[in-house]
């Protein structure tokens, strides 16, 4: 029987929610391979309500979460705070090192561990997932000069593990070069050196419940429109979108009863790290909100008012649900995905700092006016990135030239 460790970022719960859908489509097409989990909170507490294996190996893992969630909740202030925060990975990396030995792969999904301060040898035994290889410069120096530093780090390190899948939308590179004015192109580097997958929802390709079958277990009623509104598995800024939904209640719903002539119900999700009640009697929050993720609510929902992580985007597009995207104020990873989607896909994007009652129901109203049409050979990354951890499984010494298949290529 082969052995697979499966190490999914614990910053939020988007990764962990795609790993848990790429390891079962793994055992459908390798059925005697054993998979253990190893991560940290809120990653960790997610695997056990779905009675997933933790490696025994793997406890007392620090959360990498909160260090992230502080910073874009104001609490980081200067080097120092941030030293102490990469510190986490390398200790956490301590604790881990004599377990990554006795298993046939090691999956990684942006499980940073493995990036920081982590020997060569030991990344040419990693696959490794992500949907971010590269930060866009801006007109900021500070920023840029950030730019730099990390797509230096990026094109040196990430080229150097046994494989590197790419979960995201290849045409979000666009034309970016690696430095400014200068150097390779990114998309060429990624063709060259990664596997594009496409996008991993937390939900197998084509799994998502009937529409019926998920209102009847939510219970709503025939004449209802439900509105879900999600800030993801962080604490990053989430009482303050959360408020702006609570004050803008009686707007939203009233245009999501102008556009499709139901009768709105708005449930908030508020997730595992943001302690939050409203104050609008509009607004309920479910009591067991998500324990094995948000499938009945993708099936039930009219429209969606959430963050643009990775995940949650590919969940609502694959989907065709509408929605309204909030990124993280000054996350420009979020804030780089919500304009590919309104560019791309159509949907409205609101700053949160921006966030009224009059400009959240117009984003609404905007949002309802179009269902988006989901790129189906986009949405298969989940499925691919399985059939490529089967590929390596059946040939474990193999290191297959990188860029075949995926996105664009044969495995479309």
């Amino acid at each position: 029987m082969a052995r697979a460790l499966f190490l999914p970022s614990h910053v939020g719960l988007g990764h962990v929610a795609r790993d848990v859908v790429i390891a079962g489509l793994l055992r459908g097409l390798e059925p005697r391979v054993s998979i253990e989990w190893c991560t940290a909170e809120p990653a960790l507490g997610f695997l056990e309500k779905l009675g997933k294996r933790v490696a025994p190996g793997c406890a007392g893992l620090e959360s990498f979460s909160q260090p992230i969630e502080d910073l874009y909740n104001g609490r980081v202030r200067g080097l120092r705070d941030l030293a102490s925060s990469l510190s986490i990975l390398k200790r956490n990396y301590e604790v881990i090192s004599g377990l990554l030995e006795g298993y046939d792969l090691v999956f990684a999904d942006e499980f940073w561990e493995v990036v920081y301060s982590v020997p060569d040898e030991v990344r040419r035994g990693i696959v490794f997932a992500t949907d971010i290889v590269y930060k866009p410069y801006t007109l900021r120096p500070l920023d840029s000069l950030l730019s730099l530093v990390l797509n230096r780090y990026f094109k040196r390190v990430l080229a150097r593990y046994r494989e590197l899948i790419y979960l995201n939308d290849p045409d979000m590179l666009g034309r970016a070069r690696w430095y400014p004015l200068v150097g390779g192109r990114v998309a060429g580097w990624l063709e060259r050196n990664a596997y594009t997958a496409g996008l991993a929802t937390s939900y197998p390709p084509g799994g998502l419940p009937s529409a019926g079958e998920a209102r009847r277990r939510l219970g709503l009623s025939g004449d209802e429109a439900l509105v879900v509104v999600t800030v993801g598995g962080t604490s990053a800024s989430s009482r303050e979108m959360l408020d702006c939904i609570d004050r803008a209640s009686h707007a939203v719903a009233e245009a999501v009863r102008e556009a499709t002539g139901a009768s709105p119900r708005i449930l908030a999700l508020p997730g595992p790290r943001t302690p939050w009640r409203p104050s609008s009697p509009l607004v309920e929050v479910p009591s067991d909100p998500a324990p094995a993720g948000l499938r009945d609510y993708y099936a039930a929902a009219s429209l969606f008012i959430a963050r643009s992580g990775r995940t949650t985007t590919a969940d609502l597009l694959c989907a065709g649900i509408p929605g309204v995207l909030i990124p993280i104020p000054g996350h420009f990873e979020q804030e780089e995905i919500a304009r590919h989607m309104n560019r791309r896909h159509g949907y409205p994007v609101l700053d949160q700092e921006s966030c009224t009652p009059e400009r959240l129901a117009s984003a609404v109203r905007a949002a309802l006016s179009k269902r988006p049409r989901p790129p189906r050979g986009l949405c298969l990354g989940a499925s691919r990135t399985a059939a490529r951890l089967a590929e390596l499984l059946r040939a474990p010494t193999l290191r297959p030239p990188n860029g075949g298949g995926g996105v664009g290529g044969a495995g479309q």
